[in-house]
C-alpha cells in the first residue's frame, strides 16, 4: 500500500481508497453483495490481478469482508465500509454535475446505473412506486419508498413504470416531463403520473458549462 508520510485522515483514506478501480468495486458493492466473478464481469476492464489486490487491501483496511453465502463466498462493505455510503454517492453526485453524453468509449453497467439511483434520490416525500430504469445497454430497478429507495442490478418482473431513452439524463437534470414525452427521448410504459413522480424522487443537476 502506498503511503503518503502525513498523519492526516484524507491522507489515510487515500491509501486506502486512492488506487484506480477501488471507487468503482465500492460502487458495485454499494448496490450489494458480489462475488468474485460478478465483480469482475460487471466491471469490464478491470484485470483479475488488479481486482484481487484491491480487494485484498480493502480487507486489510476491514472496509470490505467476505461472507458465505449459498456454497461460495461473496465480498460485502463492513460495517464500517458501509459508513462510506454517503459520501461516495456524494461523491458520484459531484462528478456527475459536468457528466452529458458520454465520453467514446464510456458506458453504464447494471451495477453503476443502480448506484447512481441511489445517488439521486432526493429528500422530497413521494407516493411509493417501482421502476425500471434503462440506459443503453444498462438496466437497473428501484423500489421507491416515501423518504428512501432500494435499488437492484437488472430487470423486474412487474414494476409500476419503466423508463429509458436518450434523453433519459436531460430528464433527471430539468424534470420536465412533458418535453421529455413530447421530444420522443423517453421510452415509457406507466401512467404520466408516475413519472412525475420519477422526477420528484430523482433529480441529477447539470451544470450549464456542459449543456450542449
Amino acid at each position: 500500500m502506498k503511503t503518503y508520510g502525513q498523519y492526516c485522515g484524507l491522507a489515510r483514506a487515500a491509501e486506502v481508497l486512492g488506487e484506480r478501480w477501488t471507487l468503482v468495486i465500492l460502487r458495485d458493492l454499494l448496490v450489494g453483495p458480489k462475488r468474485f466473478n460478478e465483480l469482475r464481469t460487471g466491471i469490464p476492464g478491470i484485470p483479475s490481478n488488479i481486482l484481487t489486490t484491491r480487494l485484498g487491501v480493502l480487507e486489510r483496511a476491514e472496509v470490505v469482508e467476505r461472507a458465505v453465502a449459498g456454497r461460495g463466498v461473496v465480498y460485502r462493505l463492513s460495517d464500517y465500509g458501509r459508513e462510506l455510503e454517503p459520501i461516495l454517492l456524494a461523491i458520484g453526485r459531484w462528478a456527475a454535475r459536468r457528466m452529458d453524453a458520454p465520453r467514446e468509449g464510456e458506458r453504464p453497467t447494471d451495477s453503476s446505473l443502480a448506484a447512481a439511483l441511489l445517488a439521486a434520490r432526493t429528500d422530497t416525500t413521494v407516493e411509493p412506486f417501482s421502476v425500471e430504469v434503462a440506459v443503453g445497454p444498462a438496466v437497473a430497478t428501484a423500489r421507491v419508498g416515501e423518504t428512501g429507495v432500494s435499488v437492484a442490478e437488472g430487470t423486474s418482473p412487474d414494476p409500476d413504470l419503466r423508463l429509458g431513452g436518450p434523453g433519459m439524463r436531460r430528464l433527471l437534470a430539468d424534470g420536465d416531463v412533458d418535453a421529455a414525452l413530447s421530444s420522443g427521448g423517453i421510452d415509457c410504459e406507466g401512467p404520466t403520473s408516475l413519472v412525475e413522480e420519477f422526477v420528484r424522487a430523482f433529480h441529477v443537476p447539470l451544470d450549464a458549462s456542459v449543456r450542449e
